[in-house]
């Protein structure tokens, strides 16, 4: 029996956009192994909109169905409103996020069991693993999601409810004729209701959830790009997510791209991969990561009223940038710190 060059442990988005660049490419053959035959993770399911728009397609990587365009944020503190940001164009898709990794998925290599890539080292010339915050460095916090029918409200808005005492947030995000609602709190070991009480304050009643469901998400994760051997780590699993807000499917999206174009095959047929190119290639998103990282510590001290100031006071430059995934410079460190202060600078309502 012939051996692949590749083993892709979690079948994701990270591991399966990883692979299907690597088939559509034709360069080499790859096995991924994931436990589950069908993909789903409970999340929010939005993305910044450029990753469908640019991203996906300059990759050739099947786009996913959008059911929402989004382009009015709400942001909540305890019982208040403390910031409204709208755009004139749609910052943040709602899409259909486990069919698009179930397409992305068909007909690749996929063997339905449980392993664990330090035993697959010796056997694979290259191991990658892509299982998410199960193989991550960083605090752990349970996030829980939902559905539930949608009372009235705008269906191109979000609303994001935070918390400074239980460091957190609870989001309800339109998704198609329901809303998608959830959330996620440090030291919160049950976030249900603690999130169903956040949101039925915002939207004034109480809500009945289906297809509830809870996962795991890394906040101040550590960078890990390999483990002994020949294992490299991609998206979640190195470290790649944003912990303001736990975004991951941008970070898996490019890392994986970014370890695909870091493989090639040699003259002789072996797989051949250049970890330097991988790391200069992620090295904005670990940038990124480690700026959520800083500014989240810097959040968990602030407190609700702290929180309120924050929001009354950033600029708008801030919020765009936080929302369309461009968080990458100190300076919004700095904004931050000025904002905290009572520094406000000038702020439009509607970004043109």
């Amino acid at each position: 029996m012939s051996r692949a060059g590749v083993a892709v442990v979690g079948a994701g988005v990270a591991g399966s956009v990883f692979a299907r660049l690597l088939v559509n490419r034709k360069v080499l053959d790859i096995i991924i192994y994931d436990m589950l035959r069908s993909y789903i993770k409970p999340c929010g399911e939005v993305v910044p909109a450029r990753l469908v728009d640019t991203i996906l397609p300059s990759l050739g990587v099947e786009i996913p169905k959008v059911v929402n365009r989004i382009k009015r944020f709400v942001f909540i503190v305890g019982n208040s409103i403390v910031r409204e940001y709208e755009s004139a164009y749609a910052i943040w898709y709602s899409i259909e996020k486990s069919s698009w990794v179930n397409r992305i998925r068909t007909n690749l290599n996929i063997v339905n069991k449980s392993v664990m890539p330090s035993k697959l080292a010796r056997q694979y010339r290259i191991v990658v693993d892509a299982r998410g915050p199960y193989s991550s460095k960083g605090m752990k916090i349970l996030v829980w999601r939902a559905y539930v029918d949608n009372p009235g409200l705008d269906d191109d808005s979000v609303y994001i409810a935070m918390s400074g005492r239980e460091l957190g947030l609870a989001w309800i995000f339109p998704h198609g004729d329901m809303l998608n609602i959830g959330g996620g709190f440090v030291g919160v070991s049950s976030p249900r209701e603690h999130a169903l009480r956040m949101i039925g304050k915002v939207v004034g009643k109480s809500l009945n959830p289906t297809q509830e469901a809870y996962s795991l998400v890394t906040i101040y994760p550590q960078i890990e790009y390999t483990l002994p051997g020949n294992v490299v780590k991609v998206g979640e699993a190195a470290g790649l997510i944003m912990s303001l807000g736990g975004e991951g499917i941008r970070p898996a999206v490019l890392s994986a791209a970014a370890l695909a174009d870091a493989i090639e095959v040699g003259e002789a047929g072996n797989v051949v991969f250049d970890l330097s190119k991988y790391i200069d290639k992620v090295k904005p998103l670990a940038r990124e990561a480690r700026l959520h990282s800083l500014m989240l510590k810097m959040a968990s001290s602030l407190g609700d009223a702290g929180l309120k100031r924050l929001f009354e006071n950033l600029d708008d430059d801030f919020i765009e940038a936080w929302l369309n995934g461009k968080l990458t410079n100190i300076q919004y460190v700095l904004k931050g710190l000025l904002a905290l202060f009572g520094r406000k600078k000038s702020a439009k309502q509607v970004a043109g």
